[in-house]
């Protein structure tokens, strides 16, 4: 299949992906070999966005695949979200493409089973995610003759005032979104009557502005490439506006950013299927899944999100806070409670003998508290509050690391 290249910084993986704490096997396969113990690895890859409409879990389900393997989905909501582009996408012959980092661990910690210390792995992997409505440009539908340049800085293009006529019928009415624009060569008189080459950018085959003689330096030299060999250039851009005003910004690889693989390709756009309200989607769901949903029964295929929300880090790389913070959740009576790796480095009955020694350290402290005057007894009684509370917690974390282990060995 072709390859869609989601549009945005590929270098700034800001979406956490969900299920790497039931597939071991597959990151590790993905990963090329197994850490030795406690080393950090860290490394970035291509990513496929597949879903999977037959996956008996979740119809939404979008699984992130890497080297072929299966190494987790989006979560739940994401996935609904993100489910009409990506099934757009793959019933056009193409598969969504980004960049994806995986940090990976090994280290020791407590095993439930022996009731010993023991070699346990941790993954935590982040994909480059663009927001749903920035994927597929606004004009899509005459691009198969245009080779796209890679995603670059920003940079504004003037005289779209000018042309205003002519952009307000691509504003969409959320006031942004992505366009396509092509780049030409033109020729600018100037006012002692020499001439200047610059690049005139168009939308649709119509003319809507202009680079500066400074920025057009930076695209001469790839319009030119493109001409040799026959094609048109085109650029990722944003457009802003209303019902007054529209601006242009273009994100394109200058030509001293462009790789010679590129430059050799120059593979044109993916031609789009029209919009539909439901695409033909081939099955995708793959047996290796079904064995580790078989023994995972209270892991879905896109399981619940982690108690951390999708970072948004200066960062590409993982850290081990990160990883620490990556969560399973699992049910205690009618509530979901999130436990992390560092929390299943405890056995439950540390846990437990923690919530208990909370309550008894805020009695000791808060009688001491109780002979201040006037305010004493109100600190002390929320100290004892906070020590009940804390026990609680503690307590639920303990049955669900429990359960966790019920539902790990079964």
């Amino acid at each position: 299949m072709e390859k869609y290249f989601l549009p945005g910084n590929l270098n700034w993986t800001n979406y956490e992906i969900v299920g790497e704490f039931y597939r071991e096997a597959q990151i590790l396969a993905a990963l090329g070999r197994k850490p030795r113990l406690d080393e950090q690895v860290s490394e970035e890859f291509e990513a496929f966005l597949v879903p999977e409409p037959d996956n008996p879990f979740d119809a939404n389900a979008i699984s992130v695949r890497i080297g072929g393997h299966v190494v987790g989905y989006l979560e739940r909501p994401a996935a609904a979200e993100y489910r009409e582009v990506i099934h757009r996408i793959t019933a056009s012959k193409s598969v969504a493409t980004t960049k994806a980092s995986i940090w990976a661990v090994r280290r020791k910690q407590w095993d439930w089973e022996t009731e010993k210390e023991s070699t346990r792995f941790h993954a935590n992997i982040r994909i480059a995610l663009p927001a749903v409505d920035q994927i597929i440009p606004l004009n899509n539908g005459n691009l198969s003759d245009v080779a796209v340049l890679p995603w670059g800085g920003a940079l504004q293009v003037t005289g779209e005032d000018k042309h205003f006529d002519h952009l307000f019928n691509y504003v969409p009415s959320s006031g942004e979104g992505m366009v396509i624009l092509t780049m030409h060569r033109m020729v600018h008189l100037l006012r002692n009557g020499s001439e200047k080459e610059l690049v005139e950018v168009r939308l649709d085959g119509e003319r809507v502005g202009q680079l500066t003689a400074t920025t057009s330096a930076h695209y001469l030299p790839s319009i030119r490439h493109a001409e040799d060999v026959g094609t048109k250039l085109g650029v990722w851009a944003k457009i802003k506006g209303s019902g007054l005003a529209a601006e242009l910004v273009i994100q394109g690889a200058r030509a001293s950013e462009l790789s010679d693989d590129w430059l050799r390709t120059m593979a044109a756009f993916p031609s789009l299927v029209g919009e539909a309200l439901s695409y033909a989607i081939p099955p995708a769901y793959t047996e290796a899944e079904r064995a580790s949903q078989t023994r995972h029964q209270n892991a879905p295929a896109a399981p619940e999100p982690p108690a951390s929300q999708p970072w948004a880090l200066q960062s590409n790389q993982p850290t081990v806070r990160d990883a620490e913070a990556a969560a399973a959740r699992v049910r205690v009576g009618k509530q979901l409670m999130a436990i992390t790796d560092k929390d299943r480095q405890y056995s439950p009955g540390l846990h437990k003998a923690a919530g208990i020694s909370m309550i008894g350290i805020s009695i000791i402290v808060g009688l001491f508290l109780a002979a201040i005057p006037f305010i004493g007894p109100v600190l002390g009684l929320g100290l004892l509050a906070l020590g009940i509370y804390g026990n609680v917690l503690k307590w639920r974390l303990a049955i669900a690391l429990e359960a966790e282990k019920r539902a790990d060995y079964r």
